[in-house]
């Protein structure tokens, strides 16, 4: 999103302890098509908990970790995007860093890097890193070695790509079961459960996705997510889903979780998809008939027009105005909504 205009640098530390503190929520870090993620259980227990350090901000569970670094010069960005399904919608906000700021080595080949003394666990902090040289400019994905035979096996590659040609390379460092780590100039999130096997979907909780093909485009993140260019997420926050639960089932539309979001959104989201929002609710309150809020020209239109479908979806959920109103809108701006029920199931 060229043109985004949100919040100036700040000390997003006091934001990321309240969400942190909150086991509703989700976190992910590293790039388009390399990306780890963090979740937890309400009731699951914390081998490391930030509430006890809270200037370094971690967790750690038997399933993975997460450690954020304090930084002064952190833009959150809140948004939301519509989900393929004509119902719901994902809200998030992504802690970006200037892109200066925010690179790494961008190694090309898998290198060794020493014990891993920023390990969130100490028991593990005495693992060999290897990065994956995957080369991407702010992200370095990485494997732990804590056994000889992992060991032995990244070492063997050290030197090579992992994503070449030859898939044996990307077969074998994955089967040595070691540790995930993914880092950023912001975050590291520590992945413990082991890679699933060809056919086998993502275990329950912190996982990894590595997807060579999306890795190529060479982005830092989807073209549907709405940074502006400059900046980088370093971090990024997947809000409690007011219409799934946290293993994507459907819900009972959740007015707290809804609400809660839209706080986030009004503090951190972009004041012109805030504006041009308030726009449309006026507008589905007032009974207008359909009209061009978006001028297909804007270099942001895109985004705009996903504002608009959530806000829409949204509407439907909170019964914002006259059903009538909200199909006609439905059919204009987002007719994969017409016949949905609200309850169906979220993509």
């Amino acid at each position: 999103m060229p043109h985004a205009s949100i919040s100036g640098y700040e000390d997003a530390g006091p934001l990321i302890g309240q969400l942190l503190a909150d086991p509703a929520q989700a976190w992910s870090t590293g790039s388009f098509g390399a990306i780890a993620e963090f979740m937890r259980d309400a009731d699951e227990p914390l081998s490391v908990d930030a509430a006890e350090d809270p200037e370094r901000r971690r967790l750690a569970t038997a399933r993975g970790a997460i450690a954020i670094t304090p930084r002064s010069d952190v833009r959150p960005l809140a948004y939301e995007t519509p989900s393929s399904d004509g119902v719901g919608w994902s809200s998030a906000i992504a802690f970006c860093l200037p892109e200066a700021a925010a690179a790494g080595p961008a190694r090309t080949v898998v290198t060794e890097l020493g014990p891993d003394a920023d390990a969130v666990r100490p028991e593990d902090r005495s693992g060999i890193l290897f990065d994956l040289g995957l080369g991407i400019p702010h992200t370095e994905a990485c494997l732990r070695a804590s056994t000889p035979e992992a060991l032995s096996v990244l070492r063997r590659l050290a030197g090579r790509p992992l994503l070449g040609e030859d898939p044996g390379p990307r077969r074998a460092a994955a089967a040595t079961g070691a540790h995930r780590v993914f880092m950023t100039r912001l975050a590291r999130i520590e992945v413990f459960q082991a890679v699933p096997k060809t056919g086998e979907t993502s275990p329950e909780g912190p996982h990894t996705h590595l997807l060579p093909k999306l890795l190529a485009a060479g982005r830092a993140a989807s073209a549907n997510t709405p940074i502006p260019d400059g900046l980088v997420a370093g971090l990024t926050l997947h809000a409690c889903n007011p219409l799934r639960d946290a293993l994507g089932r459907p819900r009972a539309f959740d007015p707290i979780a809804h609400q809660t979001f839209q706080e986030l959104m009004t503090t951190h989201g972009d004041p012109r998809v805030l504006a041009l929002r308030q726009r449309f609710l006026a507008a589905l309150q007032d009974g207008m008939a359909p009209d061009a809020l978006v001028d297909d020209d804007d270099q942001d239109a895109r985004h705009l027009r996903a504002t608009l479908r959530v806000a829409l979806r949204q509407a439907r959920q909170t019964q914002a105005a006259r059903t009538a109103v909200i199909d006609a809108w439905g059919d204009a701006i987002d007719p994969a909504t017409r016949g949905r029920a609200p309850d169906a199931v979220c993509g």
